[in-house]
């Protein structure tokens, strides 16, 4: 890339910034204390930004400096491009992105290295039979370390185990349920947090899915989702709420709780939301047409869970950041790779700078080295 290509990229992310932020030119102008056609001709390549005005673009735009100078990883490249024709999403597309250049860093100062459960498995097609997806499903459960019936308890911990780190961001209701990137040979998964936590679940199966299928990007739309994106649907249902420990365990609950109770608490113990209980309820053939239609009619509230016993466990409450890459930056930190702001920047407000352990001591061989 020229310098003049490299300016003609920069003046477009802080055009796409600009507009994401809702501000006009003349808006934009106003708060950085310049006048309108400096804006213009910044966005356009022709005017060269200097440190300060960039300092202060990053500051009013609310997007880290790098964001503006860096190249973006290839993955968020792909996915753009893939995407282009689907609604526009800002706040998910920053998300991903911003994560995924961090894993990229982390990567780069060999704090974190790919894993082989990177595409492992063979992708669910649309229309598979629902054996196929369930097998799939169950061979996902082996690569997780769990058995074929059991509820998958912390399933952000689980997934990490796979080479997929998640995160848990409050990105509005209006924004996608998830995202997902591939970042040499690893994984990162951005989860909408403002979605209630069966469905975090969920959306965090579903882009597991992704991963271990081997895509490079998706974007996941709710009804809008595409007939593959429904294929991971089904997975993601199956991995999280499998026949196998569902059918013996409702059986037993359905003989000493009766309907509803027993609806309420399986779908709290696999933690899933109401709707996909009941439908996977449906499919296994374990309640009827009618029974679905009653159950479906009124959700559970909180009464309903406490009347039961049960007090549900809210997983992925953001903001959440994958523990892996926390001890990763910490790593990175300590060995003296990574600066102690830009690990505050990649934790995302979990601690402090006066919270980071002291560093390691540099061997005075490595001293002498760089001073030759």
């Amino acid at each position: 890339m020229t310098e003049e290509q490299g300016w003609r990229e920069v003046g477009r992310r802080v055009a796409d910034a600009r507009k994401t932020r809702g501000l006009s030119q003349d808006e934009l102008a106003g708060q950085l204390g310049l006048e309108r056609t400096a804006v213009t001709k910044i966005e356009t390549g022709r005017r060269h930004i200097n440190s300060l005005e960039l300092v202060r673009l990053a500051e009013v735009l609310d997007r880290p400096l790098h964001w503006f100078v860096a190249t973006p990883p290839a993955a968020i490249i792909s996915r753009r491009a893939a995407t282009a024709d689907q609604r526009c999403d800002p706040n998910s597309d920053y998300a991903i992105e911003d994560i995924a250049y961090d894993l990229s860093v982390l990567v780069d100062a060999r704090a974190l290295g790919p894993h082989p459960a990177k595409g492992a498995l063979s992708a669910v097609r649309p229309g598979s039979e629902d054996w196929v997806v369930e097998a799939v499903a169950t061979e996902a459960r082996r690569l997780l370390g769990a058995d074929a019936g059991s509820p998958l308890s912390d399933l952000a911990d689980l997934v990490e185990g796979v080479g997929l780190f998640c995160y848990s961001l409050s990105l509005g209701k209006a924004a996608a349920d998830g995202a997902y990137a591939e970042v040499d040979g690893l994984g990162v998964a951005v989860i909408n947090g403002d979605l209630e936590a069966g469905r975090r679940r969920s959306t965090l199966a579903h882009e597991l899915g992704h991963h271990l299928f081997g895509d490079a990007y998706s974007a996941d739309w709710g009804t809008d989702t595409s007939a593959i994106e429904k294929a991971i649907d089904c997975f993601a249902v199956n991995l999280l709420f499998p026949r196998n420990g569902v059918t013996q365990q409702w059986r037993s609950l359905r003989e000493t709780h009766g309907l509803r109770p027993a609806a309420i608490i399986i779908s709290a113990q696999y933690r899933v939301s109401w709707t996909a209980a009941l439908r996977q309820l449906k499919t296994f053939e374990l309640i009827s047409k009618d029974d679905y239609r009653a159950l479906d009619s009124r959700s559970p509230t909180r009464a309903d869970y406490l009347e039961c016993n049960l007090r549900v466990t809210e997983e992925l409450e953001p903001p959440y950041v994958a523990t892996g890459i926390s001890a990763a930056a910490i790593r990175a930190y300590r060995s003296h790779k990574l600066s102690a702001e830009r690990v505050i920047e990649m934790l995302r407000g979990q601690i402090e700078i006066d919270d980071l352990p002291a560093r390691d001591e540099i061997p005075l061989d490595a001293l002498r080295g760089e001073l030759r």
